[in-house]
């Protein structure tokens, strides 16, 4: 579904640092650590997606983190760390996830960041619409997303907005 927007997956350690550099300079901070991602990817097989310009760099990417019922129990109750997530809290490959969330989205240009939307959204709608799905939006194309993806074509799963983590729980 989201190979329909351009984007494709990917377990490669250049792809994700490519991508987390895009995301750093969309977001103005650094992101994760890329052995992190490719970690939790390696555990989901369905947690980084890349889209690349006719140049070869990165143009958007999507990660997601797959939780399963300790995640989604940790998410609920603050113990679940987007910074560091504790791989026994991801859904491995053949088990169902019982939420999502949404652990980053960045595009380079207009039209990237607009595939990125599409993707995510229609993924929402028509591949996880009975998921629930959590984000912590830090931009104001992030908040749009967000409700985009909350919109009443959503599906039955509702949508958490998890608020940003104060200063002094996030080590700055």
């Amino acid at each position: 579904m989201l190979g329909a927007r351009g984007f494709s997956a990917s377990a490669d350690i250049d792809d994700i640092r490519d991508a987390l550099e895009l995301g750093a300079s969309a977001l103005g901070e650094a992101l994760v650590a890329a052995e992190t991602v490719a970690a939790c990817e390696a555990r989901t097989g369905r947690c980084f997606f890349i889209r690349r310009g006719p140049d070869g760099r990165a143009d958007g990417f999507i990660a997601l983190l797959y939780l399963n019922d300790e995640g989604y129990q940790a998410l609920m109750y603050g113990r679940f760390t987007p910074e560091a997530p504790e791989l026994s809290h991801l859904a491995a490959r053949d088990e169902r996830a019982l939420a999502i969330y949404v652990w980053c989205l960045a595009g380079r240009g207009v039209d990237d960041k607009r595939a990125v939307v599409r993707a995510v959204t229609e993924a929402r709608r028509e591949a996880f619409p009975d998921i629930a799905l959590f984000a912590r939006p830090v931009s104001r194309e992030g908040r749009m997303m967000t409700a985009a993806l909350d919109a009443p074509s959503a599906g039955a799963a509702w949508l958490g907005w998890v608020p940003a983590s104060p200063p002094e729980l996030r080590g700055s």
